[in-house]
């Protein structure tokens, strides 16, 4: 027997991995429900940071997947439009949906969920710069 701790949970084999406009490694997000904080919009991707991040959270790896599907639900549940923060009067809206900082894994982040294009699909992902404080959520 072995004391080594399984590794990391991952996505499914059959989640193929791809790159999107942002340059970010993705991952479909088999969620098919709408998210009524961001518009009544799907995600419809998943960065495999956050994937990983998520399911590092899980009991055991083969309750990754449902993990990741239900703290990102949740996540998204309380998300804003940036569009509707002070400063931001003139940001496109239902494109840039942002969470409040969260603890996910050792210290607190936020979630990106960024439109791509108008009526496009939404991938959620930490943003680019990720030393956000852990106060209300920044101008954007």
């Amino acid at each position: 027997m072995t004391s080594d701790p399984p590794a990391a949970p991952g996505p499914p084999p059959d989640l193929p991995a791809t790159r999107d406009r942002h340059g970010l490694t993705v991952y479909p997000y088999r969620d098919p429900r709408p998210h009524p904080a961001l518009g009544n919009s799907r995600i419809s991707f998943v960065s495999a940071e956050l994937w990983r991040a998520l399911a590092d959270l899980a009991i055991a790896p083969a309750a990754a997947e449902a993990t990741v599907l239900a703290l990102l639900r949740t996540i998204a549940s309380d998300a804003t439009d940036a569009a509707l923060a002070p400063g931001n009067e003139r940001a496109p809206r239902h494109d840039l949906y942002v969470s409040a900082p969260a603890y996910i894994g050792a210290r607190r982040r936020m979630v990106w969920f960024q439109r791509d294009g108008a009526g496009g699909p939404v991938t959620a992902y930490f943003p680019p710069d990720d030393t956000l404080p852990a106060g209300p959520a920044p101008r954007l």
